[in-house]
């Protein structure tokens, strides 16, 4: 089967360099994709690959060469998983997502599946966004599934159906796309933006003014985000120095994470979860961290459990995370 600048198909024993190359002797590949490590190519051993029709090669067209592979497993009941690795010298290219649409296109239109899913460990962003590209909505968090690399690892699955895949070939109704924007994008916002997040939390107007004319003017780094519908906001959070805990160790803190009820379910606050990772990353602020009762959602992003922390003047203590 083919893409745009892909070819996928057999294994072959003549692939044998390109796999050593960009699958079992890459140590970056390796830290999120499972396969056993070798450290020669006289430890590549491809005969099971060869037989393997559920395993697909990852070649660029232009050379024919193996940069990857993608297979399906657990085949059951009109399911299956999916997985995929490609070589890190071949990232950020949008070939893992070229190849994934490609393989669910054959998956559901040439075998028939009716439920197809993925997995990949917390904290690998990359993987989530090429699953979130390819149609695949988050399914559930699968804590301490699996022993990889010396550490149990948690797994965050996502899945896609057939009506779900079906319905991504259809011309969508047109509808306003949201934007999303930091406040020093659209600083004429800031009186609106402090009532808004007033409305939603219970915290004075002022407390919020006092952070973003201190962010608008460039006195902090920790910046305020807007999901916006038009000119109406529909989301938002901000980055503080401590969200009203006990840890003044762990620091900065997103806080104030809200979206409109009507407006859940679109991805609105994973969208902005991690337009603030990268902004903060970009201005050399990293980890971050934030308090929840939540569990099961930040996950999805990259945010890993930490700690329990007491909040000023609450009972109970509230959960901690960390994004690294």
């Amino acid at each position: 089967m083919e893409s745009e600048r892909l070819i996928l198909d057999r294994i072959r024993e003549t692939d044998r360099q390109d796999y050593f190359d960009n699958i079992s002797h890459d140590k970056k590949l390796l830290e999120t994709f499972i396969c056993k490590y070798a450290e020669t190519i006289d430890e590549v051993d491809l005969t099971s690959y060869t037989t393997n029709e559920s395993l697909f090669a990852v070649r660029l067209k232009e050379s024919g060469r193996l940069i990857g592979i993608i297979l399906s497993f657990d085949e059951k009941d009109g399911a299956c998983e999916i997985g995929y690795g490609i070589g890190s010298g071949y990232w950020n290219c949008g070939y893992v997502t070229e190849a994934v649409t490609r393989f669910l296109e054959y998956l559901f239109d040439e075998r028939g599946f009716q439920r197809v899913c993925a997995s990949f460990f917390t904290g690998n962003e990359a993987s989530r966004r090429v699953m979130e590209k390819c149609g695949m909505h988050f399914d559930r968090l699968s804590e301490k599934e699996l022993e990889y690399l010396g550490e149990w690892r948690d797994l965050v699955y996502y899945e896609i159906t057939r009506e779900q895949w079906e319905a991504r070939k259809k011309p969508e109704i047109a509808r306003p796309a949201l934007t999303y924007i930091t406040l020093r994008e659209r600083p004429e916002l800031e009186a609106a933006a402090a009532e808004w997040f007033q409305g939603k939390w219970g915290v004075p107007k002022e407390a919020y003014l006092e952070c973003m004319d201190d962010y608008l003017a460039g006195r902090t780094e920790y910046g305020w985000y807007l999901g916006l519908d038009g000119e109406k906001i529909v989301g938002g959070m901000g980055v503080i120095e401590n969200d009203f805990h006990d840890r003044k160790d762990l620091a900065p803190n997103v806080c104030a994470v809200y979206t409109e009820e009507e407006y859940r379910g679109r991805g609105i606050a994973g969208r902005l979860l991690n337009t603030v990772v990268d902004d903060m990353q970009a201005h050399g602020i990293s980890p971050l961290y934030l308090v929840t009762d939540h569990t099961g959602f930040y996950e999805r992003y990259g945010w890993e459990f930490l700690c329990m922390v007491q909040g000023d003047g609450e009972p109970d203590k509230t959960r901690m995370y960390i994004h690294r």
